[in-house]
């Protein structure tokens, strides 16, 4: 429960962002709309930043309020509790979208999406991105996440990212200190917000890579859901196995809490069937869970983030 002060605090807080050139303000929003899974709670408070000033100023400002922010980019990989958020939200996603090639290098903010930084470095004759095209999060998720598929991550291609340090100031950090490892990086731990990112790419015909780009499309939507409100794969892959594969086995596939279900074309997706609930998808997992752990002795992880309040 928000109590009196904390509610003084944010009001103090808009009027402060309101005041920010370039930034769009959003009081009381329905994080459903922001989120792949079309579900969430409000936030108290929701801004978008449209330049890098913006956004600097945004988390010194959240800084001197004592209010720790939230990321979201296009809200894959996420569950918000039906609660909503308390505070800020910062979406990157809709403003922070910039993309500088240079050579075979390319600087990226933090709200570019994968997909057109994918056909982009294509079209240029740039390769390395191919095993990405389909992922739907933006590049500051994907390197929180160190997101990848297809045997390619986001981290094998990077040269550094520049973050925002609670200040308003920024911060630049060499590959080699960002740790990343299978669905981890030291981002997530350091809950900095990222501004962008500078990748390292390979040349090559950029007919062939069009090719692979949408071979890797056609693959994704032979075997995933795209078409359903989904927030990507559920669970990570547990040592030497597959998690879709264990669904598939105990008899997930089909499963349901509420109007949340585990999909019928890949066991490790869970899809919205229309107006489910955080709670449904929250429920769901748990029982997938205990039905994998009961018939292999396998605990699975979460892939997805949940954040918010019930």
């Amino acid at each position: 429960m928000t109590t009196q002060s904390e509610t003084d605090v944010t009001c103090s807080l808009a009027r402060r962002l309101a005041r920010i050139p370039h930034l769009e303000l959003r009081e009381a929003e329905p994080l459903s709309r922001h989120t792949s899974f079309g579900i969430g709670g409000p936030a108290d408070l929701l801004v978008i930043p449209q330049r890098p000033e913006a956004l600097r100023e945004v988390i010194r400002e959240a800084t001197n309020a004592g209010i720790q922010a939230l990321y979201l980019g296009n809200g894959t990989n996420l569950i918000v509790r039906d609660g909503g958020i308390r505070g800020l939200v910062i979406r990157t996603s809709g403003g922070l979208s910039d993309i500088a090639v240079e050579g075979t290098a390319a600087t990226v903010e933090c709200g570019v999406s994968l997909a057109r930084l994918c056909f982009l470095c294509g079209e240029r004759g740039l390769a390395g991105l191919e095993f990405a095209a389909g992922i739907p999060g933006t590049m500051g998720g994907a390197l929180v996440m160190n997101a990848g598929a297809n045997g390619g991550e986001i981290g094998d291609l990077i040269e550094w990212v520049e973050v925002v340090t609670p200040d308003g100031s920024c911060k630049r950090i060499t590959r080699r200190n960002l740790d990343f490892g299978y669905r981890s990086s030291a981002l997530r731990d350091l809950g900095l917000s990222i501004l962008r990112a500078r990748l390292r790419l390979r040349p090559d015909d950029p007919v062939e890579i069009h090719r692979k780009l949408c071979d890797t499309m056609a693959l994704r939507c032979a075997k995933q859901p795209v078409s359903r409100f989904s927030a990507g794969s559920i669970f990570k892959r547990p040592d030497g196995d597959y998690a879709g594969r264990l669904l598939d086995e105990a008899g997930a596939k089909g499963m349901r809490v509420g109007r949340a279900a585990v999909s019928t074309k890949h066991a490790n997706f869970m899809v919205n069937l229309g107006g489910a609930t955080a709670s449904d998808v929250i429920g769901l997992i748990e029982a997938a869970r205990e039905l994998v752990y009961a018939e292999f002795g396998v605990l699975l992880e979460p892939e997805v983030c949940i954040v918010g309040e019930d």
